[in-house]
């Protein structure tokens, strides 16, 4: 018997994690305008060793979406405007740089902050 980890794991904990968050399909679906979704945002600590033997500290920010609320899934060079995380801090606007599914239902999304020059 096959288990269905998207219904039984996933549903529950995007219900309680997940954030409303707002996608722009440029690249997906050219054209088309921006729509709703969810999804669990994440920042990890990245440390990479030089040649040199100093470290480099740096960080990735995903985003975690369930394939089952798309019927196209966002893809690379789409971007993501999240108004809120899960503790009501303002985000703002990322741009997907890479997405990665876990055979299991759920795609990670790979975000980078999109800056607006000032002045």
């Amino acid at each position: 018997m096959a288990v269905n980890l998207d219904v039984l794991l996933q549903s529950p904990i995007f219900d309680v994690w997940a954030v409303p968050v707002t996608f722009v399909p440029f690249a997906s679906q050219p054209g088309a305008g921006s729509y709703q979704g969810r999804g669990i945002l994440n920042t990890y600590g990245a440390d990479v060793m030089g040649m040199d033997s100093h470290i480099y500290s740096d960080q990735r920010t995903i985003l975690d979406i369930r394939e089952s609320e798309f019927s196209v899934l966002p893809q690379q060079n789409d971007h993501v405007i999240i108004p809120l995380d899960c503790n009501g801090v303002p985000k703002g606007e990322y741009q997907i740089t890479d997405t990665t599914s876990d055979g299991g239902g759920q795609t990670m999304l790979e975000i980078r902050k999109v800056e607006t020059r000032t002045g």
